[in-house]
């Protein structure tokens, strides 16, 4: 299959999941991800605001909040994708793409979060994600320092033997689901 048919058949999977699907599965990714010394050990984390049944992230935002982390929310600046610090999920206004970000008076820092958890539409077993198409976190992904973990957060459906890349896709370190941890670097021990 291209790009576009995984992407439809995807979108289309995601969005009838019934609000129960989405909380039990979403729980469950959370819950992975949270139980692992890699989550224990980082400073900082970027979330995302989920949309169209994207997998949840209020567990991991409250659980990171508790334990002292500065957790980041991405807001879409023209064609660039900034995270900005946020304390509160009341923080967020409705932004770009009706996605929920980070207001205009929050301001940049310029600090690079430790770990960021990155939505998608459908992932593979190599390490590549397949977005909403527009870009925005293959080019932030691009400037990343090395040490920054990028971590895949998704439904195990979503997770596809292969999805044809291209030069500008970025490669992710580990990927999160609701039944497995997958990781393809070894700074991300921390995972398994």
């Amino acid at each position: 299959m291209d790009k576009e048919a995984i992407r439809a058949d995807m979108l289309r999977r995601r969005r009838a999941m019934f609000p129960d699907q989405v909380a039990l599965t979403s729980g469950l990714a959370q819950q992975r991800l949270l139980a692992t010394t890699l989550f224990a050990a980082v400073n900082s984390v970027a979330l995302y605001h989920p949309i169209h049944n994207e997998t949840a992230t209020d567990d991991i935002f409250n659980a990171a909040i508790s334990q002292g982390k500065v957790v980041f929310f991405p807001r879409v600046e023209g064609e660039v994708l900034r995270f900005v610090s946020v304390g509160s999920l009341d923080q967020l206004v409705p932004g770009c793409f009706g996605v929920s970000e980070p207001p205009v008076d929050l301001q940049v820092t310029g600090h690079v979060p430790d770990m960021i958890l990155v939505p998608g539409v459908a992932f593979d077993r190599r390490g590549h994600r397949l977005g909403y198409g527009r870009g925005f976190y293959d080019r932030y992904l691009s400037d990343c320092p090395p040490g920054v973990c990028k971590i895949g957060f998704s439904y195990s459906f979503q997770l596809c033997d292969v999805i044809p890349d291209d030069d500008h896709d970025q490669l992710l370190d580990a990927l999160v689901t609701d039944t497995e941890i997958i990781t393809w670097h070894d700074k991300v021990a921390g995972l398994t």
